[in-house]
């Protein structure tokens, strides 16, 4: 897909959570001009140079004529973010990145697994696969309820949803990827499973483990600092596999990722 550099305008720009917004922009003929698992990069004040570096964003729902992304208050570009209104215009460098990998064979049971502000990124990919009329099963992690981000939404768009909470208080006490593990456990051994996941690293190399223990075909979408987006700065690097021995190469998240085969990765 062509690279677009281009001002849109703010559609809606609302609290969810506590430091978390959902901002939804306008843009004509959305869902295909991106696939599933790409991104884009924002520049928050177009015609200001008080915020130089874009922020990358991954959609969390991909409609028609609009896309919506959420994100997390984390430092003096995001709390502008905040402060942006319905009318207000954005400069989006889009779309970057490869994509999830879409099965062809739709008897495979789709197993996303989301935690943290990477769980709503699973949403739209819960979504493209159960158009696609994928049977779709979603685990989700979350320090507690009130950070349980689109969850409604979640349910709507898959079949069914394991909700893991730090402290209990929704669903079972723990993880996204022990969810995931209660959600393998519950299908037929004959099923055909796919592993998908997004969130903090740390889940991601459980996700992986998790995918290697079940012997499970699993991608997972990193997240990086990315300052370009487009591979020329090169502070976004990874470490992936280059055969069966210890040697690797150094991949770029935003040109060669964000999403990877989870049992490529070295993780650290």
């Amino acid at each position: 897909m062509k690279k677009t550099d281009t001002t849109i305008k703010i559609i809606e720009n609302i609290e969810i959570a506590p430091q978390f917004y959902r901002m939804t922009l306008e843009l004509t003929d959305a869902k295909n001009k991106f696939k599933v698992g790409q991104f884009f990069n924002l520049k928050i004040l177009p015609k200001s140079n008080e915020i130089l570096l874009r922020r990358p964003f991954a959609p969390s729902e991909i409609l028609e004529n609009s896309l919506s992304f959420v994100y997390a208050v984390v430092g003096k570009g995001t709390a502008k973010m905040t402060r942006l209104l319905a009318g207000d215009k954005v400069e989006v460098l889009y779309p970057l990145g490869n994509g999830f990998s879409i099965p062809e064979d739709k008897s495979i049971k789709c197993i996303l697994v989301g935690g943290g502000c990477g769980a709503p990124s699973m949403l739209a990919l819960a979504s493209h696969l159960k158009e696609k009329g994928f049977t779709v099963h979603l685990a989700v992690g979350a320090k507690n309820e009130c950070y349980l981000l689109e969850i409604d939404k979640m349910k709507t768009a898959s079949s069914s949803i394991v909700i893991a909470t730090d402290d209990g208080s929704s669903g079972v006490k723990g993880h996204a990827v022990a969810a995931a593990e209660k959600i393998i456990n519950n299908l037929d051994l004959s099923d055909k499973v796919n592993l998908f996941g997004c969130g903090p690293e740390p889940m991601l190399k459980g996700l992986a483990t998790l995918a290697t223990k079940y012997q499970l075909p699993c991608e997972v979408s990193l997240e990086a600092r990315m300052a370009c987006g487009f591979g020329a700065c090169v502070g976004c690097v990874v470490k992936i596999k280059k055969d069966n021995n210890d040697n690797f190469v150094y991949k770029k998240v935003c040109k060669d990722g964000p999403v990877f085969t989870a049992n490529g990765i070295i993780w650290e």
